[in-house]
């Protein structure tokens, strides 16, 4: 029975453009230090990003999820690993490659390959990977005879006490919707036309940038090719050359406030959603500090 990794209730906007997913190629590299996140990455934000969870929001609410799950355990005469408390600052953020490959840093050293885990997101996996390893007895505590029971169904539930009632799904369609207009607008498709010219004129042919970063070419390794490489860096180079990221997080963040103000009950849900699941896995975070200072 396959390990079900988080009980985080709110979608996330940065994990569900599969256009975007598709930039990052292959397993990451082996272990060794990767470029710290540049300050264009940090700086990009969409409205969407305001109704759902950062990664670190994520990491917030998987943490107390563990903690729930150890109180619970331990009641059973069982122990519980927990996952590490988030990190002080997103080691990768999730709109980072939104927009495709924009770090020249990253194209230089792993063209479109994934680099390698920062400290905290390998110390995160580790714990994951020894959980596919429970015993029959421990894995039954924690997930019920069905996977969705346990220790862990109680501690969702306390982390979803007071959340309203909303489709899960309903986020992630706004999300795409909205991802998939920006590519269609005129502004944004003019601009690609410029990156492709671009891109031709250093001797590469692609389309739209998404091209690029999913050529075929690029998954028969699992590191990056002198030829990957050389195209990676076109890619970043072409981008900012024509400002394809202004323009494009502009169109897009005009199109996802049109789409907060036609649909205002979704996106007050999801906000409130979305501020009870944090203060709920902050509240336990805090009475389980609390415990631990008492002895």
């Amino acid at each position: 029975m396959p390990i079900r990794r988080s009980g985080v209730v709110v979608l996330t906007a940065g994990l569900v453009l599969a256009a975007g997913c598709a930039a990052g190629t292959g397993a990451p590299a082996p272990a060794e230090e990767a470029p710290e996140v540049s300050a264009e990455v940090r700086g990009l934000r969409v409205p969407f990003d305001d109704y759902s969870l950062s990664r670190l929001d994520i990491h917030t609410v998987e943490h107390a999820e563990d903690l729930l799950t150890r109180t619970c355990m331990r009641g059973l005469g069982l122990d519980w690993e927990t996952l590490p408390p988030p990190a002080e600052q997103d080691t990768d953020p999730l709109n980072r490659r939104r927009y495709g490959l924009i770090e020249p840093e990253l194209a230089r050293r792993y063209g479109y390959h994934l680099p390698p885990p920062a400290p905290d997101q390998r110390a995160r996996a580790e714990v994951w990977r020894r959980r596919e390893a429970l015993s029959p007895a421990v894995r039954h505590a924690a997930y019920g005879a069905d996977g969705q029971g346990g220790c862990r169904a109680r501690a969702r539930a306390r982390l979803a006490e007071g959340l309203p009632d909303i489709d899960r799904q309903r986020l992630n369609g706004h999300i795409g919707e909205t991802f998939r207009a920006s590519q269609r607008d005129p502004v944004v498709v003019a601009v690609f036309g410029r990156w492709s010219a671009c891109m031709r004129a250093r001797g590469f042919t692609y389309g739209v940038p998404f091209d690029a970063s999913a050529d075929p070419a690029w998954a028969r390794s699992g590191r990056a090719s002198p030829r990957e490489i050389a195209v990676a860096e076109a890619d970043v180079g072409c981008k900012r050359q024509v400002g394809l990221v202004a323009l494009w997080s502009a169109a897009e963040q005009r199109i996802q406030r049109a789409a907060v103000a036609a649909h205002p009950e979704d996106f007050r849900l999801f906000l409130r959603a979305r501020e009870a699941e944090l203060r709920n896995a902050r509240q336990v975070i805090a009475d389980a500090a609390g415990r631990a200072t008492r002895g």
